[in-house]
């Protein structure tokens, strides 16, 4: 399935997202309907699951970044998972090895908010909150995962 020319499609759309098929043909030196059909192919076995923006929290009032490491309850995994769910400042969760079972990134637009959500999550787990100052690496796959 990820032949070289796949790999390199991958590649190219990781880059820009909104390539035109055309332009893409181009660049893996196949016509914008093969291009096309092996974009499909991508998609329907999973290999590309989607398509996304990249936004500036800042530019868009949320300019406070925090990671919150979870040690859940026992018992209350289900629980911390809804509430998790129900706050659209939660941009990700990961159940990861260790004791802090859950990570969760959250935006938010004040501390007070985020003191909130805090407040929220001590019914279900013990926290400890990192801030985000800075991302120094935050980039897409790097071209060697492409490579055959």
């Amino acid at each position: 399935m990820l032949d070289a020319i796949n790999r390199k499609i991958l590649a190219a759309l990781q880059d820009n997202a909104r390539i035109s098929y055309a332009e893409l043909g181009k660049k893996v030196h196949l016509s914008a309907p093969a291009v096309a059909e092996r974009i499909r192919k991508l998609e329907s076995t999973g290999v590309i699951t989607g398509y996304s923006l990249q936004v500036n929290l800042d530019k868009v009032g949320y300019p406070i970044v925090a990671l919150v490491q979870c040690k859940v309850y026992r018992t209350k995994e289900r629980e911390f998972k809804a509430l998790v769910l129900s706050y659209d400042e939660v941009i990700e969760c990961h159940n990861v090895t260790g004791e802090q079972a859950f990570l969760v990134k959250l935006a938010v637009q004040s501390m007070s908010q985020l003191d909130d959500i805090l407040e929220a999550f001590i019914d279900f787990s013990d926290t400890n909150t990192m801030m985000i100052l800075s991302t120094p690496v935050g980039r897409p796959l790097p071209e060697t995962f492409f490579k055959d």
